[in-house]
């Protein structure tokens, strides 16, 4: 699908006002604001706000094989797919570390909602030490050609240019008093061979 054709199935399916662009350099630009919803379906600290994964799943009505990267408690009712967390307790579909994704098989997904701790802070609430982001996006280096990545942070991650295309950057508001967030989304593209 092209991005035109995405964002004309985000507006359609969710009925929101166009707030996506394609910019003259090809990227997609544009803001969400969530709203005054403050629920969290989970419960779940640092879940998705209300309504993130409907706009997600609306961009993408073409990706069969979703996986939830430090997934948490996420809504699999509201985009179905495949987990992945540290922690037992959560009983994601794959127990494995986010930085290394060992016993992930990422050459059968085409797309990854990734929403990492920000902070020391989050990562405390959760019971982990904070990630690298870097070694994360080295891992998903094994996904193949023309999946994407969902990255939703207060920080850009650093990524291989040759292996990965920013496509879209959405600056998200959930609402008042809370962290702007960024969701920077990136292609798998046929660049150099990922190294173990």
């Amino acid at each position: 699908m092209t991005w035109e054709e995405r964002i004309e199935n985000y507006v359609r399916e969710t009925g929101f006002p166009r707030s996506l662009f394609v910019a003259g350099d090809g990227r997609v630009v544009g803001t969400w604001i969530m709203g005054n919803n403050y629920r969290v379906k989970s419960s779940y600290y640092g879940g998705y706000p209300a309504g993130y994964l409907r706009r997600i799943r609306a961009l993408f009505p073409d990706k069969a094989q979703p996986l939830h990267l430090f997934s948490g408690m996420v809504d699999t009712a509201a985009f179905p797919g495949d987990t992945v967390d540290i922690n037992p307790t959560l009983k994601p579909t794959f127990l494995d570390d986010a930085q290394s994704l060992e016993g992930v098989p990422l050459e059968t997904y085409d797309l990854v909602l990734a929403d990492p701790p920000y902070s020391v802070e989050d990562s405390a609430h959760y019971g982990t030490t904070m990630i690298s982001r870097n070694k994360v996006m080295r891992a998903l280096q094994r996904l193949p050609a023309g999946a994407h990545i969902v990255w939703l942070d207060q920080v850009l991650p650093m990524y291989r240019k040759s292996v990965f295309e920013p496509e879209a950057v959405i600056g998200m508001w959930k609402s008042t008093n809370h962290r702007f967030r960024g969701i920077t989304i990136f292609r798998r593209i046929d660049g150099e061979a990922p190294r173990r």
